[in-house]
């Protein structure tokens, strides 16, 4: 009789303490689907601005520099980017539709923990890598250096 009291003990202890993780654990934000919102391009010669580029960086939770080198290095164009009216202004003829798919794959990359999926995250440079750092799981990931 006294092996099953300590079971039965042990039990309650382990439920106690699963409780206390799930208080301690930070619930999942938002919604599994995240919403990029559409690049607003304009085509001038042979530039083209992204008006919107500002909103877009801010949706993504990063900065707008970080996101334009990316877009630069992916697009191999020099560029440069207006923090008073939040346009980007990229020196290559370029589809709203090429803009938006690279836009798509930084978030994949960049921004969504690969381990929970949760956009609560920052990137870190460490020396010469950048960590993605989740800030719901805790998990930790290196990624490509752009």
């Amino acid at each position: 009789m006294e092996g099953r009291s300590e079971i039965k003990e042990k039990l309650t202890n382990y439920e106690w303490l699963l409780d206390r993780l799930y208080k301690k654990v930070p619930p999942r934000s938002g919604s599994t689907e995240y919403k990029i919102p559409e690049p607003q391009v304009i085509r001038i010669g042979s530039q083209t601005i992204i008006r919107n580029f500002r909103d877009v960086s801010e949706k993504l939770k990063r900065e707008p520099q970080l996101v334009a080198k990316y877009l630069q290095k992916e697009l191999a164009t020099a560029g440069s980017y207006d923090s008073s009216s939040g346009q980007l202004i990229l020196n290559v003829k370029v589809s709203k539709r090429v803009i938006s798919q690279f836009l798509n794959i930084f978030f994949k990359n960049y921004v969504r923990c690969p381990t929970c999926g949760s956009v609560d995250t920052r990137l870190e440079k460490r020396g010469k890598t950048w960590i993605l750092i989740c800030e719901a799981c805790g998990a930790e990931q290196p990624v490509k250096p752009f």
